[in-house]
């Protein structure tokens, strides 16, 4: 018979307010579920408990802005012996819901401070001579964040508005239309180019018919049209001066739609980057899935992955999102997937 400390499992590890309060929370634990969320949005966790003996409406119940550092840890799950770690980071409570009977609470927390007024107080400020690194910089000063910039490309303004939307909003906005994706995740405040996250190796292959694949799901959709190339033109009126530029991919097919696109730009090699950042934010729309899979700790938001064993589906993928599950029914990994464009 197997013994317990053989057996194939998944622990979670949490401290709260600095105290290790792992034995209390494996005693009433339901799930427990961490999303690396996609750009643009930020990480949480959801911590659901059953409370007869009503600790968490008591002596334990969370107050806004408390502190979880929670990890996952696997035991003998690739192989005997075998113990790994995924440190999932920090998270302030902001949600506590309380249900019955019989009684059962959830804490839910996210990976930026609470007492941070980023996402809520509307600002309007004129920026003038800066980059979207100075401007990613002075938003996470704000929100107690460290800033970590990863994108080679740091794009310049001579003149840039903030125009009554919060901070967070603001900064999203702008680096968006630079095809500059955001997180907030581990205290940090990420800004990472995503073409550059899709050129490294990928982490892993997927295969079809894999034991550890649960499910999965690929889509194709006419509404998503995969254009062959993007044409930008802008007339600047007061230097009388019209900026005109084509880009198509590598391989773009001779017949199909064209993008076309009117952006403000004050060069010629300004308007070819943004053609060419145009057509990446509509083209990667189109060829998009999602894995359910036997627990994985390696997968992240960010990483790349291979597919194998779906046809026209299969090829290079970027993670999107992912969501790391320990309950009654095991340990999970949902992925979200996207194809990667090559360009």
């Amino acid at each position: 018979m197997e013994k317990m400390q053989d057996a194939r499992r998944a622990v979670l590890l949490v401290n709260y307010n600095g105290k290790d309060v792992t034995e209390d929370i494996s005693k009433a634990l339901t799930s427990f579920s961490y999303n690396d969320a996609a750009a643009g949005t930020l990480d949480d966790i959801s911590l659901a408990l059953e409370d007869r003996d009503r600790n968490w409406q008591g002596p334990w119940e969370p107050a806004a802005g408390d502190k979880i550092k929670a990890e996952i840890r696997t035991i003998n799950w690739d192989k005997p012996g075998e113990i790994k770690s995924l440190p999932l980071g920090k998270f302030e409570v902001d949600t506590f819901d309380f249900a019955g009977p019989p009684d059962a609470v959830t804490i839910k927390a996210v990976s930026l401070p609470v007492s941070s007024n980023v996402r809520q107080e509307k600002r309007t400020k004129s920026w003038e001579k800066t980059t979207l690194k100075t401007l990613a910089g002075e938003v996470a000063n704000r929100a107690g964040l460290k800033l970590l910039y990863e994108a080679t490309d740091n794009p310049s303004f001579d003149r840039i508005e903030q125009a009554g939307i919060s901070d967070l909003a603001f900064l999203l906005d702008t680096a968006t239309k630079e095809a500059i994706a955001i997180k907030v995740s581990g205290n940090k405040l990420v800004l990472f180019d995503e073409f550059e996250y899709e050129q490294q190796p990928a982490i892993a292959t997927i295969t079809r018919g894999d034991s550890n694949v649960l499910g999965y799901s690929f889509n194709w959709s006419t509404a998503y049209v995969a254009y062959r190339a993007a044409e930008l033109t802008y007339t600047d009126t007061k230097k009388k001066v019209t900026y005109k530029a084509t880009y198509s991919p590598p391989g773009a097919p001779k017949i199909g739609p064209v993008l076309k696109l009117n952006e403000q730009v004050d060069s010629q090699s300004a308007a070819l980057r943004q053609a060419l950042k145009g057509l990446r934010a509509k083209n990667k729309e189109a060829g998009k899935g999602s894995l359910n899979l036997m627990g994985d700790i390696r997968m992240a938001t960010g990483l790349t992955i291979n597919i194998k064993g779906w046809g026209r589906f299969d090829g290079k993928y970027i993670i999107e999102s992912c969501s790391q599950v320990v309950g009654s029914g095991g340990y999970t990994t949902s992925i979200g997937i996207r194809k990667v464009l090559g360009w």
